[in-house]
C-alpha cells in the first residue's frame, strides 16, 4: 500500500489521481440509475444495449481528434476541460424524454468520456515520466475509490430522495468545487511532444499486442460496470436496495489489488502478472455464475481483484515501446480500453435480449479465457 501513501504526501501526485475518483464517481452513479431508466422509459435490455452503443460512437467520432489536443491546448487543460464536459454531458441521460433522445445524450456522454479518458491517463504518464515515481497503478485505484462510493451510496442516495437529477446535480457541484481548487497542480503540464520524432514509422505492431488484451478485458469490466445491478435483480433476484453491492464488491477489489500492483508489477514483471490477474478473474467467474447471493457477491469482489492491475499495466507496457511517445502510446491504449468499456454493455444487451442475461456473463468468461491464452503467446 506503499504508492497509496505517495498520493496523499504530495498534492502534485494527489490532485491528478483524484481526476480518477471523480470520472468513476460520476459513472457509478449513472449506471445505478439504469434500472430506473429503463423503467422511467419502457425499454427493454436490448433497447438499452442499443442506446448504449450510441456512447461507443461518440468515443469512437473522437478518437482522431483528442490526441491532437493534447499537443494542442496541454495535457493539463484538457483533463480538466476533459472533466468539465464529462460532468455537464451525464445530465443528458437523466433528462432523457424519449428512447430517441435517450441515444442522443448517450452519443455526446461518448464523446466527453473519449476526451477525458484519453486526457487524464496521458497527464498520469507524462507525470510518471516527469517526476520519476510509479503513479498510474494507484492512480487507477482512485477510480476504484470513486466507484465504491458511488456504487454504494448510489442505490441508497436514489431510494432516499428519488430525485436523480438533484442526486447528480449535489455530486458534480462538490466535485467540481474540489477540482477548482486542485487544478492549478497539473493545469500547465504538457506532454512530451518532440519525443521520438526521429523514429519516423508508428509501431504499431506491439501496441496491438497489449491492445487486444486490453480491449477484451475492458469489454468485460464494462459489462459488469452496466449490467451487474440488472444480473443481480433478474438473475439472482436480489432486493432493490442491494443492486449496487455488485459493482461495489468489485471496485473494492479493484482498489486493494491497484494500490498494490506497483510492487507485484516489480516482483513478477508485467507478462507474468497479467497472466495472473486474469486467472484470477476467471475464478471469480466462475462463482458469479452460480447465481447464489454470496457466491455471486463474492466472485464480483475476486473479478475486480483480477482486473485490478490488467488496465494500468498495460499503459505501462505502452509507454515502454521503443520509439513511441509516451503521450501517443498512452492515448492509442487508452482510445482502445475506452471503446471495449462502452461495446461491453451493447454486447451484452444483445445477448440478454435474446436469451439470457446469465449467458451474457458466460459470454463474458469465454472472453477473459481468450485473454488468458493471448497472453501465454508473450514473454
Amino acid at each position: 500500500m506503499l504508492s497509496f501513501k505517495i498520493f496523499f504526501q504530495n498534492r502534485k501526485f494527489f490532485a491528478p489521481a483524484f481526476l480518477y475518483s471523480c470520472f468513476s464517481l460520476i459513472f457509478s452513479t449513472w449506471v445505478t440509475y439504469i434500472p430506473f431508466i429503463a423503467d422511467k422509459l419502457q425499454i427493454t435490455e436490448g433497447k438499452i444495449g442499443g442506446a448504449l452503443f450510441f456512447t461507443s460512437l461518440g468515443s469512437l467520432s473522437m478518437l482522431p481528434i483528442s490526441n491532437r489536443m493534447v499537443d494542442r491546448i496541454g495535457v493539463g487543460r484538457q483533463a480538466f476541460i476533459g472533466f468539465l464536459l464529462y460532468s455537464t454531458a451525464v445530465y443528458g441521460m437523466f433528462l432523457a424524454p424519449t428512447y430517441t433522445t435517450l441515444c442522443m445524450a448517450l452519443y455526446g456522454f461518448g464523446i466527453s468520456s473519449s476526451v477525458f479518458a484519453i486526457s487524464v491517463n496521458s497527464l498520469t504518464a507524462t507525470i510518471e515520466k516527469q517526476a520519476g515515481r510509479n503513479i498510474m497503478t494507484g492512480s487507477h485505484g482512485f477510480w476504484s475509490m470513486g466507484g465504491i462510493i458511488g456504487s454504494a451510496t448510489g442505490s441508497f442516495i436514489a431510494g432516499l430522495l428519488k430525485m436523480p437529477v438533484l442526486h447528480i446535480s449535489i455530486l458534480i457541484t462538490i466535485l467540481i468545487s474540489l477540482q477548482l481548487w486542485l487544478r492549478k497542480e497539473y493545469f500547465h503540464i504538457r506532454s512530451d511532444h518532440f519525443e521520438n520524432k526521429k523514429h519516423g514509422k508508428f509501431p504499431i505492431k506491439p501496441l496491438l499486442a497489449i491492445a487486444s488484451i486490453s480491449l477484451i478485458m475492458m469489454v468485460s469490466e464494462g459489462a459488469i460496470a452496466d449490467w451487474s445491478a440488472l444480473y443481480l435483480k433478474k438473475v439472482v433476484v436480489m432486493r432493490g436496495q442491494f443492486l449496487g453491492l455488485g459493482y461495489s464488491l468489485f471496485s473494492v477489489g479493484m482498489t486493494l489489488g491497484r494500490f498494490a500492483g506497483d510492487t507485484l508489477s516489480h516482483r513478477f514483471g508485467s507478462w507474468k502478472l497479467l497472466r495472473m490477474a486474469i486467472g484470477t478473474s476467471l475464478a471469480g467467474f466462475a462463482l458469479v455464475l452460480l447465481k447464489l447471493p454470496a457466491t455471486t457477491l463474492t466472485g464480483f469482489f475476486i473479478i475486480g481483484l483480477g482486473f485490478s492491475i490488467i488496465v494500468p499495466e498495460v499503459y505501462r507496457l505502452a509507454s515502454r515501446i521503443k520509439g513511441i511517445r509516451t503521450a501517443d502510446g498512452v492515448s492509442f491504449i487508452s482510445a482502445t480500453a475506452n471503446i471495449g468499456f462502452l461495446t461491453g454493455p451493447v454486447v451484452l444487451g444483445f445477448i440478454a435480449e435474446l436469451h439470457t442475461l446469465h449467458l451474457s456473463f458466460m459470454v463474458l468468461m469465454g472472453l477473459v479465457t481468450t485473454a488468458f491464452v493471448m497472453s501465454l503467446w508473450r514473454k
